[in-house]
């Protein structure tokens, strides 16, 4: 059983500098939002039913526990219609379920201050696993999702794969593909055999890989290329990121 990516989070402390460092190589981020009482805020990438969040812990509190860990691609939120039903089935995959909680979060749409509703529910994977996994119930997902395409400067449609490293290939696949599934990631195995398995970097489908290209040029985005793949690597981001036509 596999459950569809709601959206996935990249934890950063500095969020003007990932803000910054993100829009230059050519991703439409939305304004700045606010979690009120838990000390973050965020930046959100769309591609189509999936989106990108940065997000920035900026006073100590439950998500200083992101921090530290083996990668900033921390989070993976699952999409769901109903929190307790799916974390229940979760469970009976063998992972850890959480009780549901509720979350808001002021938007602004069209100009007017609006409260965003979500119920989530945490997630543990069977094994261990530097992710952090919940199920994400969008009660009020007008006032979250664009009502039109994003259109991203360097021509990212949608995201195409997620890196997953871990002491052994093997390791990592089995530990994520209890809520992910097979095939979703592309698995790579490290010698820290002392890091459990974790996200370690995006894929994005581009519309044209040679627009892209010449765009991070322009951009003076530091990048290569590997056969019909264009990689990413940022100090600030601290993970890679990935752009194919496939």
């Amino acid at each position: 059983m596999a459950f569809p990516i709601d959206h996935l989070f990249t934890v950063t402390t500095d969020r003007e500098a990932a803000r910054a460092a993100l829009a230059g190589m050519g991703f439409k981020l939305t304004e700045r939002g606010e979690h009120p009482g838990r000390g973050t805020s965020n930046h959100l990438m769309f591609f189509g039913r999936c989106y990108w969040e940065l997000l920035a812990i900026e006073q100590p509190g439950p998500a200083s526990a992101l921090l530290g860990k083996a990668t900033t691609l921390m989070g993976c939120a699952l999409r769901t219609g109903d929190a307790a039903r799916d974390a229940a089935a979760a469970a009976r995959l063998g992972a850890s379920a959480g009780a549901t909680e509720p979350v808001t979060r002021p938007v602004r749409v069209d100009g007017q201050w609006h409260t965003a509703r979500f119920t989530i529910a945490p997630i543990g994977p069977a094994a261990p696993a530097d992710v952090y996994f919940f199920f994400c119930q969008h009660l009020t997902p007008e006032l979250v999702w664009p009502h039109e395409r994003v259109v991203h400067p360097n021509g990212a449609l949608r995201l195409k794969a997620l890196y997953a490293v871990g002491p052994s290939g093997s390791s990592a696949e089995r530990t994520l593909s209890v809520l992910l599934g097979s095939g979703r990631f592309r698995v790579q195995s490290t010698s820290r055999t002392e890091a459990p398995p974790h996200l370690a970097g995006l894929a994005f489908q581009v519309e044209d890989l040679d627009r892209c290209a010449a765009y991070l040029t322009k951009q003076r985005v530091p990048h290569r290329t590997d056969g019909r793949e264009i990689q990413v690597l940022s100090d600030t981001v601290a993970h890679p990121i990935v752009f194919t036509a496939q």
